[in-house]
């Protein structure tokens, strides 16, 4: 598309758009936000699955998987063909729906809201407003627990919730990134271990874990060179070291880069420590933290727009 006389690449202008919609405003109001309406037909459609005999909730998961994936992957289509029908309209629209995939600024922004509690002594304010970032039991977790908690999150939402949507978007355009955040909001919703969700949650929870099973080790690349501002070395000896202690396959990476590049200890009590030779963390380890995951959004937005751009170069005719 012809910008100021300059031939910009659609899918640049959609992905800096979407950036600047997060950056700006935030998130989207509940009503308009395409993600909650996803988890609307999640909810409907899971809440059937319950209704069914349990032997048949692994069919009826996965059918939940499939009707959502491909309205999702219906939606990317359409907005694509919006787009080369209507440049104008339809990159403004795309924009929207990618922004929906991710969020920089919310990222921070809560766990923000968590060093401020901690700095203030307010330990019950910083326990309340820790359950919307983890789904651990938060009563009773002590400061650096709770810091603990707050730089895990930012550390592993950096993946989920940046650079895969934004990795798929790159690769696969809006479809690609519409489809990842179905597949992640499936698992948010239903992809939990225990009695009500393991068997209607199975393909959802495995899907989750296959689509981010590349980001996540690409997280490590991303992380690397804002660490430099502290511990590149330290970061990739406690990641090689402890990746792998969490239950998740994918999580490990990013949190324990982040431990190792802050040099504090980060804690799931009954479940896993990473960078267990360091200190606990305290409150100015969660702004360091959310610095490290800022810089690294920035550098693979950048990185997105250069390929793309590279992609736009002819090449010189052969001799």
């Amino acid at each position: 598309m012809d910008v100021l006389g300059a031939q910009v690449p659609v899918p640049v202008l959609v992905l800096v758009l979407a950036v600047a919609i997060d950056l700006v405003a935030g998130e989207m109001p509940y009503a308009a936000h395409p993600v909650v309406w996803l988890g609307t037909l999640i909810h409907r459609i899971s809440g059937w699955c319950e209704q069914t005999d349990k032997r048949y909730h692994r069919i009826c998961g996965l059918v939940l998987v499939l009707i959502c994936v491909s309205c999702a992957a219906v939606t990317g289509v359409l907005l694509t063909l919006l787009a080369e029908r209507h440049s104008l309209i339809g990159i403004v629209l795309m924009a929207y729906f990618l922004k929906s995939t991710f969020s920089i600024r919310s990222l921070v922004s809560s766990s923000n809201l968590i060093y401020r509690d901690l700095s203030a002594n307010d330990i019950e304010s910083a326990r309340k407003d820790l359950i919307s970032l983890v789904s651990r039991d938060a009563g009773g977790l002590d400061e650096p627990k709770i810091a603990s908690a707050a730089i895990e999150s930012t550390a592993e939402n950096y993946v989920d919730s940046i650079l895969s949507p934004i990795l798929y978007f790159a690769v696969f355009g809006i479809p690609g990134a519409l489809v990842y955040k179905a597949v992640n909001t499936l698992d948010s919703m239903v992809g939990y271990r225990n009695e009500r969700f393991s068997a209607i949650g199975f393909a959802s929870a495995k899907l989750d874990d296959i689509a981010n099973w590349i980001p996540a080790r690409l997280s490590i690349l991303f992380i690397l060179l804002p660490s430099f501002r502290f511990s590149p070395g330290s970061a990739l000896r406690v990641c090689l070291r402890d990746h792998a202690l969490p239950p998740s396959p994918n999580s490990g990476y990013p949190m324990a880069m982040v431990a190792g590049a802050l040099g504090c200890r980060l804690e799931k009590p009954g479940s896993y420590v990473l960078g267990r030779e360091y200190p606990d963390p305290s409150p100015h380890h969660i702004l360091q933290a959310n610095r490290i995951a800022m810089l690294a959004s920035f550098l693979l937005i950048a990185v997105v727009v250069v390929c793309y751009w590279i992609d736009q170069i002819p090449l010189p005719p052969l001799l």
